[in-house]
């Protein structure tokens, strides 16, 4: 069976283990031939695969519910959560204290059109209290987003940690001393990045969704144990990344976002808190729920 994945973002440490799966025969050895397609964010996934351009990805959830609630149809469903702790943030350079969301208030920001953690700032200022509070954003492209925070010309940058961080260094830019407002230590902790695919396929091929969830839980737990085999997949793909620099990338994220408290299962809780929050995500600009309740908008999108 042949699948077009795409990605979350060009090759880089961030999903290095998917490309493992391939390099390593993970996928092969469940019939599964992979054909990867780069990205650009994870938000963007849904759209790919509604469009046709891939079958399943390294996606967003929030984005999956909102299709589905705009579509009246989940076509498009969350195989398994693969971070465990969100990493939208804010990503600023300055000394002294650390920014405080009422600093946003008149400030500017930037980021990429379409990035997740900008269209996820309004819910996080409503959930502390500062909802329309004023504040300038720019949407850039990455490049000038980097520049801009390394020239100290913007407040920060709405971002995923990661991205920001090696993104600059590729450009050029001391990181170093960039911080981050988490948006998971302010009230919302999301599920963010996952594996998704079309249902379609799911109902088609029963063993589609059990091999998904195993072939991607194994290569996370190898790249968490060796990163070097994530690297190598990386590297063959894009020869003129720095192998420590998408080191770097790969056990930043594994370590703070995907086994922040050691390996684990991949799995989503329904009831809990991170998945309330994920709704209320995906209804943003929204009146309602359209044909779904919270209930069946959660067994819809992400299937037990």
């Amino acid at each position: 069976m042949k699948l077009r994945f795409k990605l979350n973002h060009l090759y880089q440490g961030q999903n290095a283990p998917f490309l493992h799966a391939v390099d390593a025969g993970l996928f092969a050895e469940r019939g599964l031939e992979v054909e990867f397609v780069e990205g650009f964010s994870s938000s963007l996934v849904t759209r790919a695969i509604a469009s046709g351009e891939a079958d399943c990805g390294y996606g967003d959830v929030s984005s999956l519910m909102t299709h589905a609630v705009d579509t009246g149809a989940a076509t498009i469903q969350a195989v398994m959560p693969v971070y465990r702790r969100s990493p939208c943030a804010l990503g600023y350079l300055r000394p002294g204290p650390a920014l405080a969301l009422h600093e946003i208030e008149g400030g500017v920001l930037c980021g990429p059109r379409g990035d997740t953690s900008a269209r996820l700032l309004p819910l996080l200022l409503a959930k502390n209290g500062l909802a329309g509070i004023p504040y300038e954003m720019r949407f850039v492209d990455p490049e000038e987003r980097d520049a801009l925070v390394a020239g100290g010309r913007v407040l920060a940058a709405t971002c995923f940690d990661a991205t920001l961080k090696f993104a600059m260094i590729m450009r050029g830019h001391d990181s170093s001393a960039v911080r981050f407002l988490y948006f998971a230590d302010h009230g919302l902790d999301i599920y963010t990045g996952a594996v998704v695919c079309r249902a379609d396929l799911l109902v088609a091929h029963p063993r589609l969704l059990d091999d998904l969830r195993a072939v991607t839980h194994r290569a996370w737990l190898d790249c968490l144990a060796d990163p070097a085999l994530g690297v190598a997949a990386v590297t063959a793909r894009a020869p003129w990344l720095d192998p420590a620099l998408v080191r770097a990338q790969l056990e930043w994220v594994t370590s703070r976002q995907i086994f922040p408290d050691g390996p684990s299962d991949m799995a989503f809780e329904r009831d809990g808190d991170q998945m309330a929050a994920t709704v209320d995500c995906a209804l943003l600009g929204r009146e309602g729920l359209g044909a779904f309740t919270r209930e069946s908008l959660i067994a819809a999108v992400c299937p037990a």
